[in-house]
C-alpha cells in the first residue's frame, strides 16, 4: 500500500507576492493503481477482496492551461503552469467537485502532466451510493492548494468552468475532515486508542506519551485507520513541511542557530520538532546505458547543463557538477530485474491455490499459510495473488518485492538486477500442485536470468521536484527521463515560544549529564541518577548540583504488592523466599498487610506460613504467627521501622512464603511505606 505521505499546505511556499496556485485542468485518462488492500471485517463493500473493489488511487493523466499572472515571484515570472504541479496539490472535478491528493507525480511538462492522485481517507468512495470515488474522466478540472488552516485557495475561481456544485461540495469536503487538524500518520501494527497522547521518541518512533517523552508530544489521537497501521492526531500545533530540507531526523528537536540558520545544536531556542524525515524524490531513466548528445541542454531546477556527448558516467559527473544549486545528484543503476505470471501455467485456470503452500525465492521461504483476501472471494482456504503477494513481501526477500498487476498476475521484481531462482518445498493442499513453473499455484517460471546494463538515476533527498525542460535538442527523451516529484519535504511540529526556554534536558544517566555542552542555569533531568531513580540538576557554571531527586519529592505513602495463588511452584522443600521490592534510605514501613482471600489448604507436612522481613532478617517486620492462611481474613503488622537515610543502597524487602505444596489458596501481601 503507498502511503498518504503528507498534507500539504501553502505554508512552506507562502510568499505575498505570489498568488494561489489555481490551474485549469483537461482529464484525459484515469485508470485505478491501487485498491483498498484491508478488510476491516466489518463489511467494507469496496475493499480489494469484495466482489464490487474500488481503487483508492488512481494514474490521473491531463493538461494544462497555462495561468498568467502579474507576479514575478513564481517558479517561471508571471506564470503558472504544468511544471508547477506538485505533491500535495489537490485536483477535482469541476462538474461535482470530487476531490483527490497528488501523491507522485510520475511526469510533466508545461502542459501535460501523470500524476498517482488518491481518494484520501476514501471520502469520495463513501460519499457516493456507487462507491465512485473518482470524476468524470475524460473532463474539466481544477488544481489548487490548502491554506495553514487546510481549507482550499480557489482564487481567482475559473467560473466558466465549474458548476454551481463545485465551490460548495469542495469547501464541505475539507470542512467535514480538516486534513490540517487531524493529521495522519503510520506506524505498523501501533497500538493506540482514539484519546491517547502521542509522541515521537529521540529516536524516532511514534509512542504513547510517559513521563520521561512527555515534551515530545505530537498530538492526540482523534482516528483510528484508515488501514490498520494509520492513525490521525489533532495535532497540539501547527505541522509545517519544510524547502529546504529540515536538518536532523525524526525525533531531533530543532533550534534557532546563532547565524539564523536551524541547527539541532542546542542553543536554547528550540523552533520544531521533527516528526517526519524527507522521502527522496527520484527519477531512474527508461533507457539502458544512456548517453547525452553533445550540446544539447538540459535545464535541472532552474540550472542549464550542457552535454558533452558522453556515456552514462560522463553524463553522471556533468549533471552533478551543479548539484549544489540544483539540489539534484546523478548516479548510476542496475537495471531491476523482473517477471510475471503466465496466465497459461495456473493450474485451476485463475492464479491461486490450496493453502498451505511454500515455495524457495532466492534462497527465502515463502510459506502461504493465510488467505484472507482469497477466503472472502472464493470460500475457505484459499489463496489469491493478494495473499501470495503479501506473504512474499512479508518474507523480507533482499533486494524483491512482489506487486498485483491489474490483470491479476503477480509481477517479482529484483531491484539490483540479479536473477531471481524458484524452487518447490510444498505443494497445494488440494492438488498437490506446486508453488511456481508449469501448472503451478502461481504462474511464475522457476528461473529468471539476471538482467545487465545501467540507468541514469536521479535523486533529491529533500524530497522536492526534480523540474526538467528542454532547452535546446530533446535530452530528456534521448535520455529517457522526465521531471517528476515522488518524494516529500521533512514535517516539523512547531514549538511554541517558551517551551524548553528553561533548557531543560532530559538525559538517560549520569554520564549522558556529563557530556551536554552546558552553560550556567541549564537544567538536566536525569531519568536513572543511580538505583533507577531520577534527579533534577541545574548546572552552575563549572559543576552539576542536585536540586532534586525521586526520593525528596516522593512523601505521599505507598504501597507494595504481591499476591500468590496455589499451587506455587518454586522453591526448595516447599519454602521460597521472593523479593516484594525496594525502599530507599529515609524511607519508614508504616504498615505490612496479609489479606487471605481463599485459605491455604491441601498441603503436606509443615503448616503454611508467611513472614515479610529483609535479608538480614526474614521476619522483621512480620513474623509467621501474625497471620494465620488457613482463615480468611486481613492481618496486619506496624512495624513503624525507619531505613536508615545513611545508607547508600536500597533495602530489599523480601517474603518468605512456606506453601508446602497447597493446591489451593490465595494471598495478597502489601507494604506501604512513606
Amino acid at each position: 500500500m503507498t502511503e498518504t505521505i503528507f498534507s500539504k499546505s501553502a505554508e512552506s511556499q507562502l510568499d505575498v507576492y505570489k498568488p494561489a496556485k489555481v490551474l485549469q485542468l483537461t482529464f484525459s485518462a484515469a485508470s485505478g493503481h491501487m485498491n483498498w488492500p484491508h478488510n476491516d471485517g466489518e463489511g467494507d463493500p469496496w475493499w480489494s477482496g469484495s466482489g464490487s473493489s474500488k481503487p483508492y488511487q488512481y494514474q490521473v493523466t491531463f493538461s494544462v492551461t497555462e495561468y498568467t499572472h502579474g507576479s514575478h515571484k513564481t517558479r517561471e515570472s508571471r506564470k503558472y503552469n504544468g511544471m508547477d504541479v506538485g505533491v500535495g496539490d489537490w485536483i477535482a472535478g469541476s462538474q461535482d467537485g470530487k476531490c483527490l491528493q497528488i501523491v507522485s507525480v510520475e511526469s510533466k511538462s508545461t502542459t501535460a502532466v501523470t500524476v498517482i492522485a488518491e481518494d484520501v481517507d476514501r471520502y469520495n468512495v463513501f460519499r457516493s451510493s456507487t462507491g465512485s470515488p473518482i470524476f468524470s474522466v475524460p473532463g474539466t478540472g481544477v488544481l489548487f492548494t490548502l491554506n495553514g488552516e487546510g481549507l482550499p485557495m480557489i482564487d481567482p475561481l475559473p467560473a466558466s468552468l465549474v458548476s454551481s456544485d463545485f465551490y460548495p461540495n469542495v469547501t464541505s469536503r475539507f470542512q467535514y475532515l480538516n486534513p490540517m487538524e487531524h493529521y495522519r500518520l503510520s506506524k505498523d501494527a501501533h497500538t493506540f486508542a482514539k484519546g491517547d497522547v502521542v509522541v515521537v521518541t529521540a529516536a524516532g518512533s511514534y509512542e504513547k506519551a510517559n513521563g520521561s517523552t512527555i515534551a515530545r508530544t505530537i498530538g492526540v489521537v482523534s482516528y483510528l485507520g484508515p488501514g490498520p497501521n494509520q492513525f490521525k492526531v489533532k495535532p497540539q500545533n501547527q505541522i509545517i513541511d519544510f524547502n529546504p530540507a529540515l536538518p536532523g531526523t525524526v525525533g531531533n528537536f530543532i533550534y534557532a542557530d546563532t547565524d539564523g540558520d536551524l541547527t539541532t545544536t542546542d542553543t536554547g531556542k528550540v523552533l520544531f520538532l521533527k516528526i517526519k524525515n524527507a522521502v527522496t524524490t527520484k527519477v531512474v531513466s527508461n533507457v539502458v546505458n544512456t548517453s547525452s548528445t553533445l550540446n544539447h541542454i538540459l535545464e535541472v531546477n532552474g540550472s542549464n547543463i550542457t552535454f558533452s556527448g558522453g556515456n552514462t558516467a560522463t553524463t553522471v559527473n556533468e549533471i552533478n557538477a551543479v548539484s549544489g544549486t540544483t539540489s539534484v545528484v546523478a548516479a548510476t543503476e542496475a537495471v531491476p530485474g523482473s517477471v510475471s505470471s503466465d496466465s497459461s501455467d495456473y493450474n485451476y485456470g485463475i492464479l491461486g491455490g490450496y493453502i498451505p503452500f511454500a515455495g524457495t525465492i532466492n534462497g527465502t521461504v515463502v510459506t502461504v499459510a493465510t488467505a484472507p483476501s482469497g477466503n472472502s472471494a472464493y470460500g475457505a482456504g484459499i489463496a489469491d495473488a493478494i495473499d501470495i503477494t503479501n506473504a512474499i513481501n512479508n518474507a523480507s526477500i533482499p533486494g524483491l518485492t512482489a506487486e498485483v498487476l491489474g490483470s491479476g498476475a503477480i509481477q517479482l521484481t529484483e531491484s539490483n538486477g540479479n536473477a531471481i531462482a524458484i524452487s518447490n518445498t510444498t505443494n497445494d493442499a488440494n492438488s498437490n500442485v506446486p508453488f511456481a513453473g508449469d501448472a503451478s499455484v502461481t504462474g511464475l517460471p522457476t528461473s529468471t536470468n539476471a538482467s545487465s546494463g545501467v540507468y541514469l538515476a536521479l535523486s533529491r533527498t529533500d524530497g522536492g521536484a526534480i523540474d526538467l525542460e528542454d532547452k535546446a535538442g530533446t535530452p530528456q527523451s534521448s535520455m529517457g527521463i522526465t521531471s517528476k516529484q515522488n518524494g516529500q519535504f521533512p514535517l516539523g511540529l512547531y514549538i511554541e515560544h517558551g517551551v524548553k526556554s528553561s533548557g531543560t534536558t532530559i538525559v538517560a544517566n549520569i554520564s549522558a549529564r556529563d557530556s551536554l555542552a552546558s552553560m550556567a542555569g541549564d537544567m538536566a533531568y536525569v531519568t536513572d541518577a543511580g538505583g533507577g531513580e531520577w534527579g533534577l540538576f541545574v548546572y552552575d557554571g563549572s559543576t552539576w548540583v542536585e536540586v532534586g531527586n525521586h526520593d525528596s519529592a516522593n512523601t505521599d505513602a505507598q504501597t507494595l504488592t504481591r499476591s500468590f495463588t496455589m499451587p506455587h511452584s518454586g522453591g526448595f522443600g516447599g519454602v521460597e523466599t521472593l523479593s516484594i521490592g525496594n525502599i530507599s534510605p529515609g524511607a519508614r514501613i508504616v504498615e505490612v498487610t496479609v489479606q487471605v482471600d481463599t485459605p491455604v489448604t491441601n498441603y503436606t507436612g509443615t503448616v503454611p506460613s508467611i513472614t515479610i522481613g529483609d535479608a538480614s532478617d526474614n521476619d522483621a517486620y512480620m513474623t509467621d504467627d501474625e497471620s494465620d492462611l488457613s482463615e480468611v481474613g486481613v492481618y496486619t503488622a506496624s512495624p513503624n521501622y525507619i531505613y536508615p537515610s545513611t545508607q547508600t543502597t536500597d533495602l530489599d524487602l523480601r517474603i518468605k512464603l512456606t506453601h508446602s505444596g497447597s493446591t489451593l489458596g490465595s494471598v495478597t501481601v502489601s507494604v506501604t511505606y512513606v
